[in-house]
């Protein structure tokens, strides 16, 4: 369900800010694990591209377990710039997730297999894949250095998935094996996307303002479409609009905003889906 959202541009500003929404999620608590390990995520709900055998099959790819031959591993060798190989999760809805865990086959000291590095994708609907993309763009993660140490890695920024998918990456023609886990905690706000123009750049004091979404998913043009970004990710702007949680990002990273020459007609549109139709009493801009 679809519902567009107005705002009048105020004639004195040079410019609409807004920032981040608090939606009900707080990225610093929002860690619990989704149950690979704990067996809450069913062996239906796990699956891969491939298997080495039947004994190293998707459902073998859970954190801490010994299971089968000890870890998911694909068929064949992974090559080099090759991304066919993946271990994908269905966590049955849609869920705010911020932490992701890693572990090679260790097997009781028979396995030495692991990913040294690794990409996400992730969905909600389960047709539209996004790579992930760290806050400056990079999309491999670091992994596993042996196969029995437990490596954790913040997402930042934060995902919002019903589908995920780890895909090895390797730098040497290698065999590879992987148990994983998923951290967060279900997204109940029932927002799949958001549409707005795309943020701008203003000047201040001489300083260029980049005022862009550099976390939305959809697709960015002119607009943005068919995506969540920095209004869902849980962190709210700081009062000085120039300055950010984030270390080591430009001025206005925090929020996106539009200039009043840009729009004409007065006001900036923004379209909410939201998962089905919800009855709105009360409604709060920041």
């Amino acid at each position: 369900m679809k519902h567009p959202w107005k705002t009048q541009l105020p004639p004195l500003f040079l410019l609409y800010l807004l920032g981040a929404v608090r939606t009900q999620v707080n990225p610093g608590v929002c860690r619990y694990p989704l149950g690979m390990s704990g067996g809450q995520i069913q062996d239906e709900d796990i699956s891969a591209s491939s298997q080495w055998s039947e004994s190293t099959a998707a459902r073998y790819g859970r954190l801490e377990f010994e299971e089968g031959d000890g870890a998911w591993c694909p068929e064949i060798t992974v090559e080099p710039d090759s991304l066919k190989e993946f271990l994908q999760i269905d966590l049955r809805s849609l869920h705010f997730i911020t932490l992701v865990g890693t572990q090679g086959r260790h097997a009781g000291g028979m396995g030495n297999e692991f990913a040294q590095m690794y990409k996400i994708k992730y969905s909600r609907d389960g047709s539209r894949w996004i790579s992930w993309r760290n806050r400056q763009g990079k999309q491999v993660i670091e992994g596993n250095r042996n196969a029995y140490d437990i490596v954790l890695k913040d997402l930042e920024p934060p995902i919002i998935a019903r589908f995920v998918r780890f895909m090895p990456v390797i730098d040497h023609s290698m065999n590879v094996c992987m148990r994983v886990e998923l951290y967060g905690c279900e997204w109940l706000d029932g927002l799949v996307s958001y549409n707005a123009p795309a943020g701008q750049q203003m000047m201040l004091n001489d300083l260029p303002v980049y005022l862009n979404d550099s976390v939305y998913d959809g697709a960015v043009g002119y607009s943005m479409t068919e995506g969540l970004g920095q209004l869902t990710d849980g962190q709210s702007g700081l009062d000085d609009f120039t300055l950010s949680h984030v270390y080591n990002v430009w001025p206005g990273y925090d929020y996106v905003g539009w200039t009043n020459e840009s729009f004409p007609n007065g006001f900036v549109e923004i379209m909410f889906e939201f998962d089905r139709t919800r009855n709105f009493t009360t409604m709060k801009v920041i």
